[in-house]
């Protein structure tokens, strides 16, 4: 075990990808031990919306905490707002995973709304080398809901139009897709909506590319989870989001992965890390810790969380 002393704030580093392109990361934690969660953001965030949930997790275990920030987000300026291809989206993760394998005993992979589908894409084409040992969905997209579904097809339709009607050929890396996404669609709390609303590095305009990627990678997400391989599965909901059709996506996931995931349901909108990321972090160092007892830290128990599978809860 490194004798490294805890950090409270994030060391930043990177990632070299195999076609050069240097990717940020957060880091919480000790650079080696027994137990690291990498974590992927969503569609429009980065490693910096994740914060919160890498303190709570480091405060109260030995887990190192890992926030990646995706090609074309956070810290990383190279092409902003642009993705390149599916593959090359879920090969720059995986990348990522077997260089930090190393330094840990066991890797566990994780990602909160879209991130979480990318997440479940990397476990499935990873399932057979042993890299991983459990997956963590929080607020997954696999279904959104009608509102929010409506939404993003007539807006993603309108910037089509527009574009053939004018006869343009926009550049490849220009970033002029809007992203239909109010700051309250994440939370209701006054200090987070604030965070959101002025936060520099979110992502409010993607290219052509990013569009079709996305598309991509959320058809292949739902299509990968009967993939995994058997890897233990916890999937989180906040009970008030507004973006995520919660009784379709639970039912998907019962229905495609086994064995049956672990589902929590929190009393949150779609941003669980910043309204309570003391009970989302004790959730997931439990789940973490089930795994294989010789974990040698996790948070402690607290009162009204309560973990079972999805078997036994009848969800």
């Amino acid at each position: 075990m490194s004798q490294e002393p805890r950090k409270t704030e994030p060391v930043i580093s990177t990632h070299q990808q195999s076609d050069g392109y240097r990717s940020h990361y957060r880091r919480w934690g000790r650079s080696e031990g027994s137990d690291v969660l990498v974590y992927l953001h969503g569609g429009i965030s980065h490693a910096g919306w994740q914060a919160p949930l890498g303190e709570a997790i480091t405060a109260s275990s030995e887990v190192t905490f890992i926030a990646l920030d995706r090609r074309g987000s956070g810290l990383n300026s190279e092409a902003r707002g642009h993705l390149i291809s599916e593959e090359r989206e879920v090969e720059d993760i995986a990348s990522f995973l077997e260089a930090i394998g190393g330094s840990f005993r066991r890797v566990h992979l994780g990602g909160w709304c879209f991130g979480a589908q990318v997440a479940s894409i990397v476990a499935a084409r990873l399932a057979s080398r042993g890299v991983l040992t459990s997956l963590v969905l929080v607020a997954p997209g696999y279904v959104y809901t009608e509102r929010y579904s409506d939404v993003l097809r007539l807006s993603m339709q309108a910037v089509s139009e527009v574009v053939k009607e004018l006869g343009v050929t926009p550049e490849p890396l220009r970033a002029f897709v809007p992203v239909p996404l109010q700051t309250s669609d994440f939370t209701d709390k006054p200090q987070w909506l604030k965070f959101v609303e002025e936060d520099t590095l979110r992502l409010s305009r993607v290219t052509q590319s990013t569009v079709k990627v996305w598309g991509e990678l959320g058809d292949r997400s739902r299509s990968t989870l009967g993939e995994l391989g058997g890897l233990p599965v916890l999937a989180v909901f906040g009970s008030r989001d507004r973006l995520v059709d919660l009784e379709r996506t639970k039912a998907m996931l019962l229905e495609r992965v086994h064995p049956a995931p672990t589902i929590e349901l929190m009393s949150t909108h779609h941003a669980l890390h910043f309204e309570d990321p003391r009970a989302l972090a004790d959730l997931i160092l439990r789940f973490i810790s089930s795994q294989e007892p010789r974990l040698t830290a996790v948070a402690a128990s607290r009162p009204g969380v309560a973990t079972a599978t999805a078997q036994q809860r009848g969800a």
